[in-house]
């Protein structure tokens, strides 16, 4: 049962590593602000982790507030079994609860530069145009 469980992560880790290479080589980056024109959720993650692999936590901070929850959750997840399925989804709930209300307010404050809306950037927002609707 465990192997089955890591296998499955694993085989989930590089379907999504393959996505990201993808993504990267076509030029897209992040498919929902390169689809919408609007940066998603998760949007300065990658900075964040950057930042602080050069030991720079405020700029860590700045690009992501929750720059450190996935990791958490990913060894939540990994401990799965062992812990309370209350407990479990109320901590996934949580996590689910911040992300969306730190985007929410980085969406409406209009000096991040990070988190914006740019519909013209969007590529249905170009099709449409280039369809005329």
């Amino acid at each position: 049962m465990k192997n089955t469980r890591i296998n499955e992560y694993i085989k989930f880790g590089l379907v999504m590593a393959l996505l990201y290479i993808a993504y990267d080589i076509l030029g897209v980056g992040c498919p929902v602000k390169f689809l919408t024109g609007i940066s998603c959720a998760g949007c300065g993650m990658t900075r964040a982790w950057i930042c602080l692999l050069h030991l720079d936590l405020k700029g860590a901070f700045y690009y992501h507030p929750l720059f450190f929850l996935p990791i958490i959750y990913f060894f939540l997840f990994l401990i799965k079994d062992e812990i309370s399925h209350k407990i479990f989804n109320c901590v996934i709930v949580i996590g689910i609860a911040l992300f969306i209300t730190i985007y929410i307010f980085r969406l409406l404050n209009p000096d991040d530069i990070v988190v914006n809306i740019n519909f013209e950037n969007g590529f249905i927002y170009k099709i449409l145009q280039y369809g005329g609707l």
